[in-house]
């Protein structure tokens, strides 16, 4: 078996970073992008790029007549647009943003990182559990201080999976009955065991990153960084691959079904 590679090897990658001029056309080819793919009128009307320029970051997200809010997993809310149908009269829905920190420097604008989020739901109804993300986080200071991967080891880009952990939160809602009388106790007696269905239902899945380009045959690349960990060089590199991951998805959702 190959020695595993190093959580934070000895090279990295360069920071990708960008003026704010340069940001403001990425948002504009963004906009066209998103709408183009989504197969929506190009007026901006329906769907476009909204920038949020703080005095620490830049956030962008999505914004239109075509979207609808829906509640995060882990909170707060985001707004979603239509990525595709899908038998039974459920809708895909896309969430999207993007992160740049402020720094110093002619390019003052450093890439922190950018997602796609996949929610399931009817529409015009607020239920849409989050199904699944795909994300990608650039160079910059996640820990320590200092310039590194996020999530040390972990694959970059990757996907991780929040279908287990929305079912849970729905599961607790229904389940939830407030305590009308009160219940008397036997702290002798044993827990009993948790079936397996039920340690699934509590099994955080959503932690794990699961790489999404990694070309694992290849040989080993200097400096200890394991092809599985990786960083847009470039905005053109970045914004090719949300075009191809929006239709990626799109494709493999098309494929699901309701089953019987």
């Amino acid at each position: 078996m190959a020695r595993p590679a190093s959580p934070q090897p000895d090279w990295l990658p360069e920071e990708l970073r960008a003026t704010k001029g340069m940001l403001d056309q990425r948002w504009i080819e963004l906009s066209k992008a998103f709408a183009m793919t989504l197969a929506m009128p190009m007026d901006g009307r329906a769907l476009r790029v909204e920038v949020d320029y703080q005095s620490s970051q830049a956030w962008a997200g999505l914004i239109g007549t075509e979207c609808e809010r829906v509640t995060r997993n882990r909170g707060g809310t985001t707004l979603v647009a239509p990525l595709c149908e899908i038998s039974g009269g459920l809708t895909s829905w896309l969430g999207w943003q993007e992160v740049w920190e402020v720094t110093v420097g002619p390019k003052p604008y450093r890439f922190r990182n950018a997602g796609l989020t996949v929610y399931l739901g009817k529409r015009y109804e607020a239920a849409k559990p989050q199904i699944l993300r795909l994300e990608w986080p650039g160079i910059s200071t996640w820990s320590g201080g200092e310039l590194s991967f996020q999530s040390p080891g972990a694959g970059h880009p990757h996907w991780q999976f929040d279908l287990l952990e929305a079912l849970a939160q729905t599961a607790n809602q229904a389940n939830f009955i407030p305590d009308t009388e009160e219940v008397v106790e036997d702290f002798d007696a044993a827990p009993p065991e948790r079936s397996t269905t039920e340690l699934l239902s509590k099994f955080s899945i959503e932690r794990m990153h699961l790489a999404s380009a990694a070309p694992w045959w290849l040989p080993p690349k200097s400096g200890g960084s394991a092809h599985h960990m990786n960083a847009p060089p470039d905005l053109s590199s970045l914004t090719r691959w949300l075009e191809q991951s929006v239709l990626y998805l799109r494709q493999e959702l098309q494929r699901c079904v309701i089953t019987a």
